[in-house]
């Protein structure tokens, strides 16, 4: 497994869990926002330090009791075709493990939930179906990324969805019909663009939108999904 990072504690990626966050190179989209372009920038990818799956592991052991579980994000973790084994070895250790992604590759997803590997799974949703293309950098099938919502939604184990909200990208009607598109889910987070270190350096340029519109989007989705959380 190809790590590029290692977080040895989090209080926030892991919802109610004490938590380390093991970061994985490479992803299948181009969102030129992405917080993490070192993961993602085969340029950038050569010249970071990979850490090795016993160093990873060593820390584990030396964390047992200490931390509840093991945040896996990327980059997109499933894309890599180790990731089953991987988590079978965390899991093994006695580990909560919570998967992030970008829902891309909803066969994956159905096996790791099948396999009773995952304990959480966050799924960035990326604007709504009509601007997907333009948010995630790629041309996307979103068959796919519909039937890992629906997968997901029905797994049986807890999730959210959640939205990094960017100017240009995520409009106020933009909202409204991802409020319809993910109409019963159970938890949603809107979450603020951040423009200090993204992929595309002209989003750098780009303002994060005040607080309060955000706001005003949670109140949008508010009728379509159940519990709306705001990270400012």
């Amino acid at each position: 497994m190809k790590i590029g990072g290692l977080q040895k504690l989090t209080l926030i990626d892991y919802p109610n869990k004490v938590a380390a966050t093991v970061f994985l190179f490479g992803c299948n989209f181009r969102c030129p926002y992405c917080q993490n372009p070192e993961l993602v920038d085969p340029e950038k990818v050569n010249n970071r330090q990979e850490i090795s799956e016993k160093e990873f592991f060593d820390f584990l052991d030396s964390k047992k009791g200490l931390i509840d579980g093991v945040c896996i994000t990327g980059g997109e973790p499933t894309i890599h075709k180790e990731l089953s084994d991987f988590i079978k070895k965390i899991k093994a250790k006695k580990f909560l493990v919570k998967l992030d992604t970008n829902g891309s590759n909803p066969e994956i997803l159905k096996k790791l939930i099948d396999a009773k590997l995952l304990d959480f799974i966050a799924m960035d949703i990326k604007s709504s179906p009509e601007n997907y293309n333009k948010a995630s950098g790629v041309k996307v099938d979103l068959k796919k990324i519909k039937k890992s919502i629906e997968i997901i939604k029905n797994s049986g184990i807890d999730y959210e969805f959640r939205i990094t909200v960017v100017s240009g990208l995520v409009e106020e009607k933009d909202i409204e019909k991802i409020g319809k598109w993910l109409k019963g889910t159970k938890n949603f987070a809107l979450q603020q663009f951040q423009n200090k270190k993204v992929l595309d350096k002209s989003f750098e340029k780009i303002q994060p939108y005040p607080d309060e519109i955000l706001k005003e989007f949670q109140k949008i989705l508010e009728k379509y999904i159940e519990k709306i959380e705001l990270r400012l």
